[in-house]
Parts: structure tokens; C-alpha cells; sequence
């Protein structure tokens, strides 16, 4: 790991400790690539969204 990157995480994780930080990181990264691989799957099976769908969800959808 880069050592700044290190640095930042150690100051970021405080207290609860930099393996306690890493693991939660590292279990949010393999929650979205699961996600990730199960929105892929459904855009297989069931097709993709239409872009008109999209958009309009978009549009109704307040930004964060």
C-alpha cells in the first residue's frame, strides 16, 4: 500500500484500528462487485433498462 494512502487510512480508521478499517472496506468493495455481477446477470436474463426509462428516473430521482 502506498505509504500515504497508509497514512490516511491509519489517521481515518482512529481508534477502532487500521485492520478493523481495512476489513470494512474491503467488505463494502466485495458488496458492490457482487452487486455489480448481480446487475449485470438481470441486464442479461431480463435485458437493460431502456434509456427513456432512464432518463425519466432520473428525472424524478432527487440528486444527492
Amino acid at each position: 500500500m502506498p505509504r500515504k494512502l497508509a497514512s490516511a487510512a491509519r489517521k481515518r480508521a482512529g481508534r477502532r484500528g487500521l485492520s478493523a478499517f481495512v476489513a470494512a472496506a474491503v467488505a463494502r468493495e466485495l458488496e458492490r462487485e457482487a452487486l455489480g455481477e448481480f446487475l449485470d446477470e438481470l441486464d442479461s436474463t431480463l435485458g437493460a433498462v431502456p434509456e427513456a426509462e432512464l432518463k425519466r428516473v432520473r428525472r424524478e430521482w432527487p440528486k444527492r
